[in-house]
C-alpha cells in the first residue's frame, strides 16, 4: 500500500524501479501465501494436525519444519533489498521503514484486530457529486442553477419546466464531476494541466447538450444561457 500511495506516484521515481519493487513485493507475497496452502503442506503435515490436541509440539514442529519461515525471511529480505537498490534515497527510505516497522505495527493491531478488518486503517475518500462542487459552466450553487429548491423543495413537482432544468443541470454536473474524479486517480506526473481538463469538459457538455435537446423542449431560455456560458469556457480552454 505504501509503495502505491507514496513510491509508484511520485515524479521523480522512475517506473522501472517502482516496477522493481512492486514486483519484488508481490514475489514475495506468494511465498508466504503458498506456505498456507493445505495442497503446498501436504497430507503428512495433515496427518500431525489431526492430532494438535493430544500432541501440540508434535504438529508445531512438523509445521515449523515444513514452512522454513527463517529461511524465507532471509530469502525475501535479499529479494526486497535488491529491488529497493534501485530506488534513491527518499522513496527507499519511506519503504525501508515501512517493511522494517511492520512487525511493530503488527504487534499493536493484530491482537485487536483478530485477523479481521485489517482495512479498517485505509483512508476512505469521499467524491462528492454537487452543484456547488460543480462550477465549470456556473458558479454559486443549487440557487444559482436549480429550480426544484423553490416552494420548500417542492418546486419541480409543479412545473415540467423546472424538472428539465433541474435534469439538464443535473447531467452537467454528474460529467463535470466524474471528469475530476477519474482524473484525481492519476500519478501527479501524468495529470493533463488545466486547459486539458476544462477541453475535456467543454467536450462533455457539448455532448450532453446535443442529445438532450431535442427532448427538453419546455427550456429553450436554459440551453441559450448554458451555450453562451460554456462558449466562455471554450474561449478559455482555447
Amino acid at each position: 500500500r505504501r509503495l502505491a500511495e507514496d513510491v509508484e506516484s511520485r515524479a521523480d521515481v522512475p517506473a522501472a524501479a517502482a516496477q522493481a519493487a512492486h514486483d519484488a513485493i508481490f514475489a514475495a507475497l506468494a511465498l508466504y501465501l503458498e506456505r498456507e496452502n493445505a495442497v503446498w503442506l501436504g497430507e503428512t503435515l495433515a496427518s500431525t494436525a489431526a492430532a494438535v490436541t493430544a500432541q501440540p509440539d508434535a504438529f508445531l514442529c512438523a509445521l515449523e519444519q515444513r514452512q522454513s519461515l527463517a529461511a524465507l525471511d532471509e530469502e525475501v529480505d535479499a529479494m526486497l533489498c535488491a529491488a529497493l537498490l534501485h530506488l534513491d534515497d527518499e522513496p527507499r527510505r519511506v519503504m525501508l521503514l515501512v517493511y522494517l516497522g511492520f512487525p511493530l505495527f503488527d504487534i499493536a493491531t493484530l491482537p485487536l484486530l483478530d485477523g479481521e478488518g485489517l482495512d479498517e486503517f485505509d483512508p476512505i475518500k469521499v467524491d462528492r457529486i454537487s452543484p456547488t462542487d460543480a462550477d465549470t459552466i456556473r458558479r454559486g450553487g443549487a440557487k444559482a442553477m436549480l429550480r426544484g429548491i423553490e416552494f420548500n423543495n417542492f418546486g419541480a413537482f409543479f412545473s415540467r419546466a423546472y424538472r428539465e432544468n433541474d435534469y439538464l443541470w443535473g447531467r452537467l454536473h454528474g460529467a463535470d464531476r466524474m471528469i475530476d474524479i477519474v482524473l484525481s486517480t492519476l500519478p501527479p506526473a501524468d495529470q493533463p494541466d488545466e486547459r486539458q481538463v476544462l477541453r475535456y469538459k467543454c467536450a462533455a457538455f457539448r455532448a450532453i447538450l446535443a442529445e438532450e435537446q431535442p427532448k427538453l423542449t419546455a427550456i429553450a431560455d436554459v440551453f441559450a444561457a448554458i451555450e453562451r456560458e460554456l462558449a466562455v469556457c471554450e474561449s478559455a480552454a482555447g
